[in-house]
This record gives structure tokens, C-alpha cells and sequence, in this order.
């Protein structure tokens, strides 16, 4: 099943999972996942089979609709409503705007999600989905939900696909901080970085790879619920969100929503970096 949580078009009917039928290992063995989407075509230079039906589905693979580098996020959660296990994929700005049109191309009709060449699901459209969130599901198991958004995450902080959008960035963040990543933390923080935290402690770049280092801080949960504000000025791009975070600092543990406002400077070659970072913790 896809699904889009912000639009009219909030159920599509599935007709097919071939991946999780095979094993999710199958499918993440190499370093992350590519996922793909594609309009299906009466024909077309490659094939899927859909086994419910025994359908033929045709492709070509060099016109993807989504790719990793339209993919800002992904996270394994549960949709209560059909007590179904899910990984939803949030889209980049571009994403959202490339994935509205096709979906309005494509009413009726259905379209293919794959990951690394093997079918996930093959929907039929049945509206535009504009809203810039995705679910995937299918039978899933808690365990291949969490496997396939942390294949595509470490896929879509290493891969090199990244765009140039703030999404893509902040998301890349707060997988560098869960894994203690400091490769991709030297990448993304500017050398003048200050990180303030909601207690008062604030970081340089330095401190805060030295930290995460070290052990002295670390995180088990980086969640990211909604954007509250966007804005660009001058060589900027001001991001303030809400975020869930539970970790632990020293010997003492910590579950807090936090209102975090970032400033990520653009750099010469397009990319943008880290210039500050405070968060506010937010009572609840």
C-alpha cells in the first residue's frame, strides 16, 4: 500500500509485494537501498513481475520518477488506523512538486516502487498525492519496517545523491548524530558552528564530534515531527523544527521535544553546512 498522510488521496489499493516475499536481506545486502519509482508502461526496455496476478509490468529504468535524491527521510512507524507496520519517506520540496505531477498523470493507472531492482508494491493511482509524505506497507514485519528506513537513510547520507535542499540536510544530521558519525559530521558542520543546547551548554564543531567521540553525549532516538518555519536570506537557509529526542548525557538520560532553530550556510560549490543550532526545550 502507498499512502500520502497530507493528501485527498490517502489510500491506494495494493496489488503486489514481491520484495518482502524473498526477504528484506535480499534487498539491503549492499550499504543502503536506491529506492526508484516508475510509471508503469505498455512497454518498455525492463519488467517486474506482479506474482499476485502473474501480471507483467513494464519500465524503463532510466525514467524514475523518484530516486534517493527526492527522498529526505525515511522512518519505520505503525499506521493504527490499519494496525499495519510502515516506512514512511518524506520528499524534498523538489520531490514533492515531481511526485504530484506524475501521480496527476497517472490516475488509474499504476505505479512501481522498487528497491535495489525488486518490486515493493505496484499501485493503482487513484489521485494526486501532493502532500510530500509517502507510506509504504504490505504485510511488514516491526523488525523489516526498521531494516528497509535504515537501509535507505544510511543510503541517502552515503550515496552522494543528496540535493542541494535543507531537508536533505538536517535529516542527514540527525543520522550523523545517532551514529556518532564524524566522516559526515566534518562534511556538514562549518568550522565556525555554535550548537546551543537546551540547557544552556553550547559546542563548537570540535566539541561536538569530541563529545560524540567520546561517549559524554549520545543518542538512541532523533525524530523530527514537524517544520515550523523555512526561510531563506541572503547565503542562508533558516530551518526552524520540532523535534523528539531521548539519549543520554554523562550518566543521566534524556526524552525531550525540543523546538530547534538552524541557520546552514550555502558554500561556493552549492552544498550547505552548519552554521548554528540552538534548541528550546518544549513542555508537555
Amino acid at each position: 500500500m502507498i499512502m500520502s498522510k497530507r493528501s485527498i488521496s490517502l489510500y491506494c489499493w495494493l496489488l503486489t509485494v514481491l520484495f518482502f516475499g524473498t526477504g528484506i536481506t535480499d534487498v539491503t545486502a549492499q550499504n543502503g537501498v536506491r529506492i526508484a519509482f516508475y510509471k508503469v508502461l505498455p512497454k518498455g526496455a525492463a519488467s517486474v513481475i506482479d506474482t499476485q496476478s502473474g501480471t507483467r509490468l513494464y519500465y524503463n529504468p532510466e525514467e524514475a520518477i523518484i530516486t534517493n535524491k527526492h527522498i529526505a527521510s525515511a522512518t519505520a512507524g505503525r499506521d493504527e488506523n490499519f494496525n499495519l507496520h510502515t516506512v514512511t519517506l518524506k520528499l524534498t520540496p523538489e520531490g514533492t512538486k515531481v511526485f504530484a505531477k506524475a501521480t496527476a498523470e497517472s490516475v488509474g493507472k499504476r505505479i512501481l516502487v522498487m528497491a535495489n531492482k525488486r518490486l515493493l508494491i505496484a499501485p493503482v493511482v487513484q489521485g494526486k498525492i501532493e502532500g510530500g509524505e509517502v507510506q509504504i506497507t504490505g504485510g511488514l514485519s516491526e523488525a523489516e519496517t526498521k531494516t528497509l528506513a535504515a537501509m535507505v537513510s544510511a543510503t541517502i547520507k552515503t550515496n552522494g545523491e543528496e540535493a542541494h535542499f535543507p531537508m536533505s540536510y538536517f535529516a542527514s544530521l540527525d543520522n550523523a548524530m545517532l551514529d556518532k558519525d564524524v566522516d559526515r559530521l566534518k562534511v556538514l558542520v562549518h568550522p565556525d558552528a555554535r550548537i546551543e543546547h537546551s540547557n544552556g551548554w553550547v559546542q563548537d564543531k570540535n566539541a561536538l564530534i569530541a563529545d560524540l567521540e567520546s561517549g559524554k553525549v549520545s543518542y538512541s532516538e532523533i525524530r523530527w515531527e514537524t517544520i515550523e518555519e523555512e526561510a531563506l536570506e541572503q547565503n542562508f537557509v533558516r530551518i526552524r523544527r520540532t523535534i523528539k529526542v531521548k539519549g543520554q548525557f554523562e550518566k543521566y538520560p534524556f526524552d525531550m521535544k525540543l523546538s530547534v532553530l538552524e541557520m546552514w550556510q550555502s558554500q561556493t560549490d552549492g552544498t550547505l553546512q552548519l552554521w548554528s543550532r540552538k534548541a528550546v526545550k518544549i513542555s508537555e
